[in-house]
């Protein structure tokens, strides 16, 4: 192996009387892929931050090439070759992807010609990396999976040395994770140290060298890639024997629809969906499959109400959504766990109590006595497992599979009519997804409607009633789970219309 190019001894964060990370020691090697594995809240990212000098170590030492270093910032740390993509990204909606890219390079100027040595150098990644994004394109349009390829790109045009992916699979289509997978291997043949932050073992098959597991916020296992099993490396994540088995939700009691779309169309930022119709019985659980940006986000929207409708209706127990998105009439009946949570359903000035009260109308627009809102807030984050357990503490602090912990329990936590969940284990570890799972089954199981997005082809065909597969807006087919096949789904993926089984 490689000479150490970085070295961690005995770092130690802690906040407040949350240890984060405990005495952990780390070596990353040149031109190796090292999987940061561990649940949501094991300490993984922030000893990341340490390193990229987001945070400050409470003790500890830091060496790049066998010499001492120690970074007041992130922007000291890209200046010694080391570079992170976020799970939240910090790219700028209203610019092009070009624009974003420019500003990320030190001293580059707004304006150059297109055709300049400067932009050029700027695309160099994004060719290789998602050649389909235009550089004109507004980040405002962009999917999910398709700004963490542009975040990337920003990364990969600095020269990185040490390049750390937190999570960067989970917001990515098939076709896209594969293309990073041989780019993270192409980067580690090339010299660089790529530290992959994540909990997929997936990720880990395809293209680690070597794995850390963390638990806690300390090491708890350390190993060549080739000889650790899965199972022994899910042990490690999560305790051995931690992980159930799920069971399948039981099929609606009735056959009478409760929610009802019908030929719906609308279009936000660009992105649109045309004449959607279908009907779901109480207890019922949809799922909804498809490509990254095909509709999803518009959907969710429309669906929960949040957007004005172009044509048709949402209907809920006899009431029309798309008629009340002012008035609140359905607000109470809607839970909706949306795309990007940071941006669309927390607040991160507020503290976590408070971003747990906004959906119980009854504290809007005053709260009631702080105690009662604390005393909710810890049950709730007890329940699921949301860390760091305080009330107190800004949502802006919290990791992306906390924020979405967070929102999930703010959501699920009383009793809708209707679920809208986009992409709700995005980023969540195998026992908090598990959790989820569970209470969008309990959910069903007291009469709700539940519309459940998500590109885990293997898990919507495990346990939703029915599939529906959405393509460039539309609805191609909808099928039964026990008659579901994935070549038939992977057709309508691909825009080809077939008969449903």
């Amino acid at each position: 192996m490689a000479e150490a190019l970085v070295t961690l001894s005995a770092i130690r964060k802690e906040f407040g009387s949350v240890i984060a990370n405990d005495d952990v020691d780390l070596t990353i090697h040149a031109g190796e892929v090292l999987a940061l594995l561990g649940e949501n809240g094991a300490g993984k990212s922030t000893l990341m931050k340490i390193l990229y000098g987001f945070y400050a170590p409470d003790s500890g030492t830091i060496s790049m090439d066998g010499t001492p270093v120690s970074f007041a910032s992130p922007r000291e740390a890209m200046g010694t070759g080391i570079g992170m993509v976020f799970q939240q990204f910090s790219l700028i909606p209203a610019l092009s992807v070009l624009e974003n890219l420019l500003a990320a390079l030190p001293g580059a100027p707004w304006l150059q010609p297109r055709r300049s040595v400067r932009v050029q150098a700027a695309l160099r990644w994004l060719t290789r990396l998602a050649p389909n994004i235009d550089p004109a394109r507004p980040v405002r349009t962009l999917s999910v999976g398709e700004r963490q390829l542009v975040e990337l790109s920003k990364v990969l045009n600095l020269d990185a040395r040490v390049v750390i992916l937190d999570e960067p699979t989970s917001v990515l289509t098939p076709a896209e994770t594969e293309r990073l997978y041989g780019f993270i291997r192409t980067l580690a043949a090339e010299g660089k140290a790529v530290v992959l932050i994540t909990h997929k073992l997936a990720d880990i098959a395809a293209c680690a060298d070597r794995i850390v597991v963390m638990r806690g916020g300390r090491v708890v296992d350390s190993a060549l890639a080739k000889d650790r099993t899965p199972d022994a490396l899910v042990d490690a994540m999560v305790g051995r024997g931690a992980v159930g088995t799920l069971m399948p939700p039981l099929a609606p009691s009735t056959s009478v629809p409760m929610f009802q779309v019908c030929g719906l169309s609308a279009e936000v930022q660009g992105r649109f969906i045309r004449d959607i119709s279908c009907e779901l019985a109480g207890g019922e659980i949809l799922g909804i499959a498809g490509v990254s940006g095909n509709g999803q986000f518009t959907l969710a929207e429309a669906l929960a109400g949040l957007i004005p409708v172009t044509h048709g209706d949402v209907v809920l127990d006899g009431i029309s959504i798309a008629s009340h998105t002012e008035d609140g009439a359905i607000a109470g009946n809607v839970a909706y766990i949306p795309e990007r949570p940071l941006d669309n359903a927390a607040v991160a000035e507020l503290d976590l109590a408070l971003n747990l009260a906004l959906r119980d109308a009854r504290c809007l627009p005053f709260f009631p006595k702080r105690d009662t809102i604390v005393r909710q807030a810890e049950a709730l984050m007890a329940r699921y497992d949301v860390r760091p357990p305080k009330p107190a503490l800004e949502a802006s602090a919290l990791s992306g599979g906390n924020l979405q912990k967070l929102v999930i329990a703010r959501e699920l936590s009383g009793r809708a009519k209707l679920v809208i969940a986009c992409y709700p284990t995005m980023g969540l570890d195998v026992l908090a997804t598990q959790a989820v799972y569970r209470e969008m089954f309990r959910q069903a199981a007291e009469g709700a409607c539940v519309v459940w997005i998500s590109e885990e082809l293997d898990d919507l065909l495990s346990y939703a009633h029915r599939i529906a597969v959405i393509h460039d807006g539309a609805i191609m087919g909808i099928v039964s789970r026990d008659n579901a096949d994935r070549q038939t789904l992977g057709r309508w993926m691909a825009g080809h219309i077939m008969d449903a089984a």
